[in-house]
């Protein structure tokens, strides 16, 4: 609590600007004094994947890259995502993100009934996803608890009253409603203890300060997460560019700031292209989970090959996106992203095991895929 605190003070007295040009040179630092001594910082690319369950979303956010995707608006199959779950486990990987490329999880009719195959499938350990807690109904909510795989749940705040939550979604009071009575309800379900863990975020104008007094019902909702579940409420002041898709100039009416791909320093392959890997919903497979809605890193397709030739460094599609970054070629969506994250930079989780890139190579090997086997 003190850390956010301390963040939070921050942001409000600091140029957000500043601060992410000041980031890019410490990194810059690091990052080269790291390749200098030969230092690579990969997560197990065996480990988690990504499988969007949908593809289509209830809002239209105003710093989201949704109303520009080229990629296919659809939900996936329950047979394709059982498929999907078993060749994802035959390959190793036991943790699942749900999370969308650009989309919402409760856009899913079946979403709940996919949630219980990971908890019921031996091979998977946990699984967690994002959510603007819109959509779910209150049985889904309470079925929500019982989950026992099920480790994080975020749920990121659009606005903090009604007319910013409209401003920004582009959707009416309707949606906004449903979001308070959903928070209301599932704030008596919820005990830090016995389940999952939640976030929270707030993703909102400038105007707004989380230390300020309630005037909404959704801040007062918020307030009671914060303080009888001790949940930290996170907010942004610099809002993602979606690797290019959102300028200064699509937000600026309503006060957000965004930040620019050459605030982040870049050397050598990103490390999203190796443990966050995408299955989307029309079952083709991203190099991304985060931010490249167009489909430039598309590197498979589930419908026409097995996941195994897919994520294998023998598959020129995933090897000439590998061998790119490599060299420092970054198509526009990587040359763009403000989320990159270098081999170079080591990640903030204790009693991490990274491995270098020839080790990863050789993990991404036919010959790995056969040992799993």
């Amino acid at each position: 609590m003190l850390k956010q605190t301390i963040k939070r003070q921050i942001q409000q007295y600091i140029d957000p600007y500043y601060l992410a040009f000041l980031k890019k040179y410490v990194n810059m630092a690091e990052i080269n004094f790291n390749a200098a001594l030969g230092r690579h910082f990969i997560l197990n690319p065996r480990f988690r994947l990504n499988i969007e369950t949908a593809g289509v979303c209830n809002l239209s956010c105003r710093f989201c890259a949704y109303s520009q995707k080229k990629m296919a608006k659809v939900v996936m199959p329950m047979g394709m995502f059982q498929d999907v779950v078993n060749q994802v486990v035959d390959l190793g990987f036991s943790h699942i993100s749900l999370t969308p490329l650009t989309g919402e999880v409760f856009m899913d009719k079946n979403f709940m009934e996919k949630m219980q195959y990971l908890d019921n499938h031996p091979k998977i350990v946990e699984y967690y996803f994002s959510t603007n807690f819109v959509i779910p109904s209150k049985p889904q909510l309470e079925e929500l608890v019982k989950l026992r795989k099920l480790k994080i749940v975020h749920v990121s705040l659009y606005g903090h009253d009604e007319k910013s939550f409209c401003d920004l979604t582009q959707h009416s009071g309707k949606q906004y409603h449903r979001l308070v009575s959903n928070l209301k309800f599932f704030s008596e379900l919820y005990h830090k203890k016995s389940m999952f863990k939640l976030i929270m975020s707030w993703r909102t104008t400038p105007s707004f300060s989380v230390n300020q007094t309630p005037n909404s019902e959704l801040q007062e909702i918020a307030l009671i997460f914060s303080n009888k579940h001790q949940i930290e409420i996170d907010s942004t002041p610099l809002y993602d560019n979606w690797g290019g898709a959102i300028t200064n100039e699509d937000v600026k009416d309503i006060g957000l700031k965004v930040k620019d791909g050459p605030l982040v320093y870049k050397k050598g392959p990103c490390t999203l292209i190796f443990d966050r890997i995408a299955i989307l919903a029309d079952g083709r497979v991203n190099a991304c989970a985060c931010r490249d809605v167009n489909g430039s890193l598309v590197i498979g397709d589930i419908k026409e090959n097995s996941l195994s030739d897919i994520l294998s460094i023998e598959n020129p599609l995933y090897r000439d996106v590998i061998q790119e970054q490599v060299e420092g070629k970054f198509r526009h969506a990587c040359k763009e992203c403000s989320i990159y994250r270098s081999i170079y930079t080591p990640i903030p989780i204790p009693f991490t095991q990274y491995y270098n890139l020839a080790q990863v190579k050789k993990l991404l090997s036919r010959e790995s895929h056969d040992m799993v086997d």
